[in-house]
């Protein structure tokens, strides 16, 4: 077959025998994935016909679920007493409960409430007018509780007046008090059994403190706390020691005292200034009227701090105080210097003491009378006898017509009659030696001796 073909028509033969297996090929390729995409998108629309059939029954479902928890929260729509049992609850709730006082509670004429494109009336709807006074507080508590309650119904519209009384100048003062006036709706649908113990459940979970109350309290003091109603927020107060020193290099812990006249205002502490790092300024607890200053020890200077005290009332205020903190070097102390007393002086009887007279009695033995001026005693004595002068002892030695001799702290004094103990001869006695004295008529003071032969050493006092 190709013998016949010219070399041109030969090579252009094995090119497009070549060509063709391949052509084969791509046709099949091409074929396999346009079949293999048609089917993936019918499976793809298959596939969301199912999720869309899934998700209608779904829908109706969660619709069935929906209309049986209305059916079992809603009041009957042709029961009248269930209509009267309502407004039982909201007067109980208001007057009894919260004790805000209760003007009125009107019920309004009710309304067919249709389905969207059709005519059937599936509910009713009825409104009341509620008139009451109260505070913020009281508001609050009562739209936790109403909101609260599983009921078809809702509060279209309230207004709040607040209630001023007038003050001395024709001035208006805020009371707290509000005059609310509130629209209520209630849906009621037709479909709904009537349920006499729905609105008794209300109030038996009103009386109770449950986990949602203790929320809903902890928001309702968010509320009442920015009363706008209410009287105007008083400005705290800061009572600290403006200056005061200690010692350098010690910490200081200071107490920092807050006051607010709003006794429900909560404090919090501040340092907005402050020359030193590291000092600090925090409460004692969260809300206390006091906080602490703590300083780190500095050294030898005055430092300047500013502290600041907010409440937490609508709108807030806050109090600035300047404070200086001076810390002094310790002062070193020197000892101290013993300081030994001076003793007192010592009265010395002796110096107003003298003989008054030498006298020989009857039986010839001699006395010597002696005086003591300053304690009026009189001493009688003869030789060897003795008396206290001065915490001593006194001993007559010897008596002469003209003197007499007396002992005392081993020495011998010599005294003449009319003679002041004063300043005395005297003669300091040797250990050993015995003292006597020979009669003499001489009128000045004598030396007493011992025998010629052996005389007594003496030393000059």
């Amino acid at each position: 077959m190709f013998e016949k073909l010219t070399p041109r028509e030969r090579k252009l033969a094995y090119v497009i025998s070549g060509l063709l297996p391949i052509a084969i090929l791509f046709i099949g390729v091409f074929s396999f994935i346009k079949k293999y995409n048609t089917n993936e998108m019918r499976e793809t629309a298959l596939t969301e016909q199912v999720n869309d059939e899934e998700y209608r029954m779904e829908k109706k479902i969660r619709a069935n679920r929906r209309r049986a928890f209305y059916n079992n929260i809603s009041l009957a729509a042709d029961n009248e007493s269930s209509s009267n049992d309502y407004q039982s609850w909201i007067k109980g709730l208001v007057r009894d409960e919260l004790r805000m006082t209760l003007k009125t509670l009107t019920p309004r004429n009710a309304g067919a409430m249709k389905a969207p494109g059709s005519a059937e009336v599936i509910g009713t709807r009825k409104s009341y007018a509620l008139t009451a006074i109260g505070n913020l507080d009281q508001l609050t508590q009562f739209l936790s509780r109403f909101y609260s309650a599983d009921l078809l119904h809702r509060i279209n519209s309230m207004k709040l007046t607040a209630i001023n009384e007038t003050a001395s100048g024709d001035k208006k003062v805020r009371t707290g008090k509000l005059s609310i006036i509130a629209q209520i709706e209630v849906l009621s649908l037709m479909s709904a059994t009537d349920n006499p113990d729905l609105l008794d459940k209300f109030r038996a979970e009103n009386l109770q403190e449950s986990q949602i109350a203790q929320v809903n309290n902890a928001f309702r003091e968010y509320v009442v706390h920015r009363d706008i109603f209410g009287p105007p927020n008083n400005l705290p107060t800061i009572e600290v020691r403006t200056s005061s020193s200690y010692t350098s290099e010690t910490d200081v812990r200071a107490t920092v005292t807050a006051k607010d006249a709003d006794e429900d205002d909560e404090l919090t502490y501040e340092l907005v200034e402050s020359s030193i790092e590291g000092a600090t300024l925090t409460a004692s607890k969260p809300g206390s009227r006091s906080g602490r200053l703590f300083v780190p020890g500095q050294k030898a200077g005055t430092y300047k701090f500013k502290v600041k005290v907010v409440d937490n009332g609508f709108p807030a205020k806050e109090t600035f105080k300047d404070v200086s903190i001076r810390f002094k070097d310790r002062v070193v102390s020197k000892p101290k210097t013993k300081v030994t007393p001076k003793p007192e002086p010592v009265f010395i009887n002796a110096e107003q003491t003298k003989i008054t007279g030498i006298v020989q009695e009857k039986t010839g033995d001699w006395r010597v009378w002696i005086t003591v001026r300053t304690t009026q005693d009189r001493h009688k004595l003869k030789v060897g006898e003795s008396f206290e002068l001065d915490s001593k002892k006194w001993i007559v030695d010897s008596i002469t017509p003209n003197e007499a001799v007396l002992r005392v702290d081993n020495k011998l004094l010599t005294f003449r009659p009319k003679d002041w103990f004063t300043n005395p001869r005297s003669e300091e006695l040797v250990e050993g030696a015995e003292a006597t004295v020979e009669p003499s008529s001489d009128t000045g003071a004598k030396t007493t001796s011992e025998s010629d032969a052996a005389p007594k050493p003496r030393v000059s006092a």
